[in-house]
């Protein structure tokens, strides 16, 4: 009777310990998501979560990360600095995240950063933000750098023999910043700047500025800006004849801007990354797999294809849990340290090489040059 009890005992405790270590087996590892669905940005937003949706998705039907299944918990950071900081310090201290992404603007990039370096939890944003990998050494951006969105088509530009390029800015930091990069990499690419004229981002009408720049002789008109300000610069070169190239910020590769431009028959020139036209990715890039697959997915899940900005946040996933599944640990640091040490990781963005002083890890090359043809998406630089 005795050796009965004990051994009902053992097989009690040898079940209970088989649920512990399932029940521990299943914790979800919590990533928190940042991302603007309501305010200025949030026609960027909504692309970006449904690309880190259906990532997430994807990868706990394939079994999820070492046993345990991903959890995205995501806000809405009102496309505000502040109420960005308000949600990262809430994933952190009352969500328990293991490890951060989202964010759509240079600002609001910066107020998640603070709270990602205060807390040291690793975070890959998605935007124009410029990571100091020593200074932040727990940020990464899955977003190409601001520079080759500039470098890239002027390199197009210089192919096609176009040697004088007008700039048409919007008054505020980022028509500052497209003027400093334009006037940084026309010299390499033996370009000549012929003059600038400014805008408002609100202005109805911008024949004025064009008038002037026009009588400059440009080869190409560059703008850095996002939206109707580029759909308008557009419409009216295409209005007054200017039937010259017009280059706008890589934040335009994305459906929502497709439609605002394509019955117009100036050449309109885009930066943008292999999400925005996989079909034209080479069958020798080992990006194509990727691209294609995640594409694919996308439309059967939304009914439209993935773009630029859902990319950032696929690899930004992609990303962590790769560093999950070497760390074997949600420990924070150990997942920071995984990532910075990433080489040679294929992504929608490009292939991945992250060092202690690269936190954007890709290449120039990993931008595409677009422009539009037949309401689509053509590739004019791969």
């Amino acid at each position: 009777m005795k050796r009965g009890v004990f051994m009902g005992l053992a097989a009690g405790l040898a079940l209970l310990l088989l649920w512990g270590n399932a029940a521990k087996a299943a914790t979800p590892y919590k990533i928190g998501g940042i991302f603007p669905l309501t305010g200025a940005l949030s026609w960027l937003g909504e692309y970006k979560k449904k690309g880190a949706d259906l990532k997430v998705e994807l990868i706990n039907k394939a079994g999820g990360i070492n046993g345990h299944p991903l959890e995205l918990i995501s806000y809405d950071d009102q496309s505000s600095p502040e109420t960005a900081s308000r949600v990262a310090q809430r994933l952190v201290s009352r969500d328990g995240v293991i490890a951060m992404i989202g964010t759509a603007s240079v600002p609001v990039s910066g107020a998640v950063a603070s709270i990602a370096a205060k807390n040291k939890i690793p975070t890959i944003i998605g935007s124009g933000y410029e990571v100091n990998a020593q200074k932040e050494p727990f940020l990464f951006n899955t977003a190409h750098k601001t520079d080759f969105a500039v470098a890239r088509p002027f390199q197009y530009f210089q192919g096609k023999g176009i040697t004088k390029v007008a700039l048409l800015m919007p008054i505020g930091p980022l028509g500052e910043l497209g003027s400093t990069l334009a006037r940084r990499y026309a010299p390499p690419y033996g370009i000549t700047i012929v003059g600038e004229e400014k805008f408002d981002i609100k202005a109805a009408d911008l024949t004025t500025q064009l008038a002037k720049l026009r009588t400059l002789g440009p080869q190409a008109v560059f703008s850095f800006c996002t939206g109707e300000p580029a759909a308008l610069v557009a419409r009216n070169m295409n209005q007054m004849g200017m039937n010259i190239p017009v280059l706008v910020s890589h934040g335009n590769a994305n459906p929502g801007f497709l439609k605002f431009v394509s019955s117009l028959t100036l050449p309109i020139i885009v930066p943008a990354g292999r999400a925005a036209a996989p079909d034209a990715v080479a069958d020798s890039d080992p990006c194509k797999k990727v691209v294609t697959d995640f594409s694919r997915a996308h439309q059967q899940k939304y009914g439209e294809p993935a773009n630029y900005y859902s990319a950032e946040m696929v690899d930004a996933v992609s990303l962590i849990a790769a560093a999950l599944k070497t760390t074997g640990s949600d420990d924070p640091v150990k997942l920071r340290d995984a990532i910075e040490k990433t080489k040679g990781f294929v992504g929608m963005q490009g292939i991945y090489n992250f060092s202690p002083t690269d936190h954007h890890g890709t290449l120039l090359s990993d931008m595409m040059v677009l422009t539009v043809k037949d309401g689509k998406w053509a590739v004019l630089l791969k």
